[in-house]
């Protein structure tokens, strides 16, 4: 079969993954969504970690020698997550890289927010329109590792009812029902998205044993501080916490049920979702869409070396792109449908 018969064969494929009757494929968001709107990247939020310890002075001895191990590894040419994940960051030092992290990520997210209200359309949402619109009363399910509000701000842009796990209101707390749809609302929305979010969000505060949604906050709220897991030892065990305990619970029913995963800029490294994800594609035959600018080695090493159907779409570095799946990899010469933009002219 020659190479456009190939290409034309796997973009039908694509399409009708999407387009399949029933529930829409999963989208799994990672950090690669938000990066082209200004948001940090792991490199951004390193840099912005050693200034601060650079400027900053413990009086206790365990914080001064957690954080100069922490400066040396990363000296040594580690990157951020392995950094931490080899020191034992006292809770105070812990506090501040939570709250470091927060600023410099909710001033970026702010911005977009800003542009947004002038205007500038989110590019997920028309790939949500066209996923809740196609199927009547659709619940559509975004899982995300992102602290940013992109997802929301696009599923906004889309008319959708938004549906974090919290109650829609100024000091919203977790809902013990996660489904909870207002039935009395749904003539005044197109179609309901969850987005469950793995790390937390830039408008989740903890107060006490308890976590409430405080949107559009420019600075921490006195009192509370940010609800949001930052790379490090601790990562595991917070994920067992609530609310992050139910919505990974969540999270494993959407895969469980899912009939394909759509990943965007998301790269396979992040051990509370992708192992759940993976085994789940594969006992039930489902495809694994990835649309990212680079296949990084995570990626290449528990998808694309697995035993997993998947396509993957990524940049060929000039302005097309490479389509990869097991035993072929075309390229595309004008085509960039590793942008998000362009991929949902394929599935349209």
């Amino acid at each position: 079969m020659a190479d456009k018969d190939k290409i034309d064969s796997v973009l039908k494929r694509i399409q009708k993954i999407v387009n399949a009757a029933g529930s829409p494929p999963v989208i799994v968001l990672g950090s690669g969504a938000s990066i082209s709107y200004g948001i940090a990247s792991m490199w951004e939020i390193q840099k912005r970690l050693k200034v601060f310890f650079g400027a900053h002075d413990y009086s206790h001895k365990e914080s001064k020698d957690a954080v100069a191990k922490f400066m040396d590894n990363l000296s040594k040419g580690m990157g951020l997550e392995e950094a931490l994940l080899h020191v034992s960051m006292p809770e105070e030092v812990e506090t501040d890289i939570v709250d470091e992290v927060w600023k410099l990520i909710a001033g970026q997210d702010y911005d977009v927010f800003k542009r947004v209200l002038n205007g500038e359309k989110i590019d997920l949402k028309r790939l949500f329109e066209y996923l809740i619109y196609m199927r009547p009363d659709t619940i559509l399910n975004v899982v995300s590792t992102n602290y940013d509000k992109i997802a929301e701000y696009a599923a906004s842009q889309a008319g959708a009812y938004i549906n974090t796990g919290f109650a829609s209101t100024y000091l919203g707390g977790f809902k013990s029902s996660l489904d909870a749809y207002p039935n009395h609302f749904k003539k005044s929305y197109i179609g309901l998205i969850n987005i469950w979010k793995v790390h937390g969000s830039l408008d989740w505060f903890e107060q006490g044993n308890q976590v409430y949604n405080i949107p559009n906050m420019h600075e921490i709220p006195a009192g509370y501080k940010p609800c949001i897991i930052t790379p490090g030892k601790n990562k595991y065990e917070k994920t067992h916490q609530s609310p992050h305990r139910e919505l990974l619970g969540r999270i494993d029913k959407c895969f469980n049920a899912a009939q394909g995963f759509l990943c965007i800029g998301y790269g396979f490294n992040d051990e509370h979702v992708h192992p759940v994800l993976l085994e789940n594609a594969q006992q039930r035959h489902a495809t694994i869409i990835i649309v990212t600018k680079d296949i990084t080695d995570p990626i290449r090493r528990n998808v694309m070396d697995g035993n997993h159907d998947y396509i993957a779409i990524y940049d060929n570095g000039h302005e097309g792109c490479y389509i990869e799946y097991p035993g072929e990899k075309l390229e595309i010469t004008d085509k960039r449908y590793w942008i998000l933009n362009d991929f949902c002219s394929i599935i349209m």
